[in-house]
């Protein structure tokens, strides 16, 4: 009976460590860098504005508040911050290379995408660098934005 115990136990702290590692794996390991870290300069958010406003902002609002249509998905706010945080920005940037605009209007490469992505950042309050967003910096990792 003892034997079983402690198999049980040894088997809930392994699952509690799988669990633990795994979750802290998302995170930005020590040296790597994340949104707060100024991955992206004001001039490139700021120049991004008007394609954002002519492509994205149709569906995509900063606030869930502010969307137009029920299915349209916040660019901002907690649904936004709660599914990216902890990936990567590169993965943001293929979806917007790969599927935006939904309806095909447009084709957006990824100069483009990495302008849009500053923009987005820039819109959720993360602070801007010196240098712009590149293809080598996406692989930042999204953070909450620092208070």
């Amino acid at each position: 009976m003892a034997f079983r115990k402690s198999s049980a136990l040894m088997l809930g702290a392994v699952g509690l460590w799988f669990v633990f590692t795994s979750v802290s794996a998302v995170k930005a390991t020590a040296g790597q860098a994340t949104t707060n870290d100024g991955v992206y300069s004001k001039a490139q958010a700021d120049a991004a504005k008007p394609q954002f406003d002519t492509l994205c902002a149709g569906c995509h609002a900063f606030s869930v508040a502010a969307l137009k249509q029920p299915q349209d998905l916040p660019l901002g706010d907690e649904p936004f911050l709660k599914k990216w945080e902890g990936r990567s920005l590169d993965e943001l940037l293929t979806v917007i290379v790969l599927t935006m605009p939904n309806d095909g209007s447009a084709v957006i490469n990824d100069a483009e995408a990495l302008n849009l992505l500053a923009y987005v950042l820039q819109q959720n309050g993360f602070r801007a660098g010196a240098a712009p967003l590149t293809k080598a910096g996406a692989g930042a990792i999204m953070a909450r934005p620092a208070k």
